[in-house]
Parts: structure tokens; sequence; C-alpha cells
């Protein structure tokens, strides 16, 4: 009997020991092995543990429409510092991802969560496993900061999430009406700008989570806020 010549749910799970790159040469094999192989189910075991791929750990796809052995492939690039100036992909979102390297800790936004990833020791390339996912936003993340202890994130749903980032742990402070477009944080507040033309500043002490000290009015949006290090 020929390899697929095999029951559907026989043959994927035979491929699913399969590595991107064995994968993409058994599709080389002819054409009914490249048709089968293209298939999304094949690669969404891969697809999920991989940056940036479109594929939520909770199996929800944000980019249908691109093919996910496609995705899987742009990853894979981008995992090991390969990139063309052309645009290879284009995700339905509307912002641009944040990222931050905190030690060796990469952390990037992905549409509406951010996802946190170890540097591994030889070469500083990344781990392919999330170490931790912030959730929470029902829209793409705008920005997000990091303290020692917490990452604080604002979206385009208005909310400012408070993550602690050694539990599940989180806090929304809710107060503007509009995209949180900016965040920073120090000293035990929280400053944000929003497209409802103001400011807000936040406590960041236990005994006040989410209790907004002060509102700042302005004329136009908010793009950029940052505190000064030399008032602390």
């Amino acid at each position: 009997m020929l390899l697929f010549q095999l029951p559907e749910d026989v043959l994927f799970l035979v491929l699913s020991y399969l590595d991107p790159r064995s994968l993409c040469r058994l599709s080389q094999a002819c054409k009914r092995s490249y048709q089968f192989i293209s298939r999304d189910v094949v690669w969404r075991k891969i697809a999920k543990g991989i940056i940036n791929t479109g594929l939520t750990r909770q199996g929800i796809d944000s980019c249908p429409s691109i093919p996910l052995k496609d995705r899987v492939r742009v990853s894979h690039n981008w995992i090991h510092g390969v990139c063309r100036k052309e645009v290879l992909l284009k995700w339905k979102i509307n912002l641009l991802p944040w990222i931050q390297l905190d030690c060796d800790v990469l952390y990037l936004s992905q549409a509406a969560n951010i996802s946190a990833y170890h540097l591994r020791a030889e070469g500083g390339k990344l781990q392919n496993n999330q170490v931790a996912l912030f959730t929470g936003h029902q829209e793409d993340v705008c920005r997000f900061t990091l303290t020692d202890t917490h990452l604080i994130s604002a979206g385009g749903d208005g909310k400012i999430i408070l993550h602690d980032k050694g539990s599940d742990y989180s806090v929304g402070y809710y107060g503007h009406n509009q995209e949180v477009n900016c965040i920073d944080c120090k000293g035990g507040v929280i400053v944000s700008g929003s497209r409802d033309k103001t400011a807000k500043i936040w406590a960041l002490t236990p005994d006040r989570f989410g209790h907004c000290l002060h509102t700042i009015p302005m004329y136009d949006r908010v793009w950029s806020v940052a505190i000064s290090p030399s008032v602390w």
C-alpha cells in the first residue's frame, strides 16, 4: 500500500511526527503529496508552538486566508534571522507588534495577546515554545510596559490591564472610552494617553489598584507619554 492510500486519520497521525523540513521535502514527492501536505490541519500543531503564525494556543486562527504552511515558513525564517525587504504577509490587525526585551525574555504583542519567549543561550535564538501568554483585551494591544513584577498593557478597547508576570492574576483599569495609545510606569504610578484626548495617572500600589489619581485633558489624541527618570 502506498503512503497516501492510507486512511486520512492514519495519514495525519503519521505526518504529525515530522518536522517542518521533512514535511516540505515529502510534499515535493508528487502532486498528491503536495496537495495533501498543504492542508492547514497538517501544520496546525506546528503553528501553535512557534512565534507569530496567527494561531493562538487556544486554536483560534486570526488569519485564515493565509495558508498555515506559508506562515510557518515565515516564522522559521524570523527565528533564524532570515527576512526579505518585500512584504511577506499582511496580517488582519490594525497595529504593528510591540516588542520589548527584559533580560533573556522577549515580550511580543500579537493582536490582542502578548506572548513571552525565552532566548536560547546559544546564539540568542528564540525558543519555539511560549513561556507565558498574557490575554484580556478585546482588541489589539497598542503598547505595553514592564516592571520587575508586572506587565502593563494598553489596548484598542480602551482598557489597561495589569498582569502579574509570575501568575495568571490580572487587574483591569477602566477610565478611557477610546483606544489607549501609550503607557508608562514608574515609582508606583501608571501614566496613560488615549484617543479620547486625555492622559490619566493611575495608582500602582496594591491597596489602590485600578484607581485613577488624576485626569489631564488634552486638545488632541495623546500619542506618547513618558515619566521622567530624574523626578524619582
